[in-house]
Parts: C-alpha cells; structure tokens; sequence
C-alpha cells in the first residue's frame, strides 16, 4: 500500500450526540489501527478530554510560570520605584520595610500576567493558529462531532468499525 502524502485525506466519522462519540473515543484510542486520529467537536468538553485519556493540561504549567513572574515583577517594581523615590510617610524607612504595601501591585501583576500566560499557553498547545489545517466538516464547527483517521479507507474494517460505534455516516475526506 502506498504512503498517503496528504495529511488531510483519510475517513471522517461523523456523531450527532456526545455521549456516543465519548463512547466510541474511548473504544478507539486502545486500538493501534486507529493510531493518529483525531476528534473535532463544536467546542471544549471534559467528557471528550475524559474519553481521551489526557492528562492534566500543559496550559497550567504556563499560568504558573506568568503568575510567578507576575508576582516579581509587581513587587519589584513596586521596590524599585521606592528606592529611586523614597516618600517617607509616618516615619517608615522606605524599601524591604514597606513591603505590605506592594501587596496589591504584586496581585494586580500576578493576575495579569498569569492570564497572559494561559491565553498564549491556550494558543501553543492547541497549535492555534494553524492556516494550512482547513476544516474537514463544517458541521463539526455546530453541532456534530468527528472522529477523522488520516490514511483509512471507505472499504477499510476501521471505517466498519466507526460505523458500529454508532457513527451516523462515514466518509472519505
């Protein structure tokens, strides 16, 4: 059989109801002829994410690291700014001795960056954007969901398999 060059042809099964497309993830994922496929859907569900078998996400991993920085930065700028222009007010030393007052500056800049952090962290673990992927169902992109397995054929036991999964068709992209 030859090598099938094009990432975007394969078969596509499509699902109407999440339940039946969960169920069928999780039928597939244990199978090696079913390695490389993929699941679109409407959007983000834990029940697909469950039926997948991922782990915890990666994303956090970017939160953390924009929140701690967030945390240094604002309370370093916070002493910074102290130390360049000191305003002593009812006698307190200006610098490390003032440190509940930068609090607030240290909040506001974890808060800010750490969201930063997981938008960006969203956009390179989901590979967002990506021109050269064009959608394989526009219904995909409403209301149904797809399981898409690159280099299958119709006449292939996978696509037999989709189908006894409850898949409402199967079809070649």
């Amino acid at each position: 059989m030859a090598k099938n060059t094009n990432p975007d042809s394969g078969i596509i099964g499509i699902f109407r109801h999440l339940d039946t497309v969960c169920a069928a993830i999780e039928k597939v994922r244990v199978r090696p002829d079913f390695a490389g496929h993929e699941v679109f859907s409407p959007t983000s569900y834990h029940e697909i994410e469950h039926a997948s078998g991922f782990g915890a996400s990666p994303v956090r991993a970017f939160t953390l690291v924009g929140a701690l920085t967030g945390t240094v930065t604002g309370f370093g700028l916070a002493l910074a700014c102290d130390w360049d222009w000191p305003i002593i007010v009812g006698g307190k030393t200006p610098g490390i001795y003032s440190l509940p007052a930068y609090v607030v500056l240290g909040f506001e800049f974890t808060i800010l960056l750490g969201a930063i952090a997981t938008v960006a962290g969203m956009l390179v673990m989901g590979r967002i954007p990506n021109p050269k992927r064009r959608v394989l169902d526009v219904r995909t992109t409403d209301d149904k969901f797809a399981i898409f397995l690159p280099g299958a054929q119709l006449a292939s036991p996978q696509a037999q398999f989709l189908r006894d999964c409850g898949a409402e068709e199967v079809r070649n992209t």
